[in-house]
């Protein structure tokens, strides 16, 4: 009985880190002085389990989007992985669009990532761009993998208050 008692503890406190292993996600937005950050979650469940940050923003204000996306799975390649990165109109802080119908910023890498390992330090792709957002409103903003073969896929978040 206490052999199961503490394997369960054990899974209870590591199950989610092995979990959580694939990728490191570093997303963060800027306007002017003020900034935003997103880090690696995971979906199911869409919006994910961690909340998110917020920035609020002027119309017409120069925003910067800037996402590093890092692999930490340290036994085989993972390969035809799509980066996807969207800025979407949504009706609500949290919401989770169908960002192909929503998306006013979008873009998508498509690569195999190289292990973690002592030679190698995974593979990675970046992104730092500028843009605008003319109309007010809420906005998710989000960069997410797709096709990773497992049962749940990783994301970066916030939510951007144009006003």
């Amino acid at each position: 009985m206490k052999i199961i008692v503490i394997a369960c503890l054990f899974a209870l406190m590591f199950g989610r880190v092995a979990r959580a292993e694939h990728f490191n996600i570093d997303l963060t937005v800027e306007s002017g002085k003020e900034k935003a950050e997103g880090h690696a979650d995971t979906y199911p469940p869409a919006a994910g389990n961690n909340p998110r940050q917020v920035l609020r923003a002027s119309r017409e204000a120069p925003l910067i989007i800037q996402f590093f996306f890092k692999s930490n799975f340290p036994h085989d390649p993972i390969k035809n992985v799509t980066v996807r990165y969207f800025v979407a109109l949504v009706t609500k802080p949290g919401e989770v669009p169908n960002p192909s119908k929503t998306d006013t910023v979008s873009g998508s890498f498509v690569m195999d990532f190289k292990p973690k390992g002592e030679q190698t330090p995974g593979g990675k792709v970046g992104l730092r761009q500028q843009f605008r957002l003319q109309r007010a409103g809420t906005y998710l903003v989000r960069v997410e993998s797709e096709n990773t073969d497992t049962d749940h896929e990783h994301f970066a978040a916030l939510d951007l208050i144009i006003e």
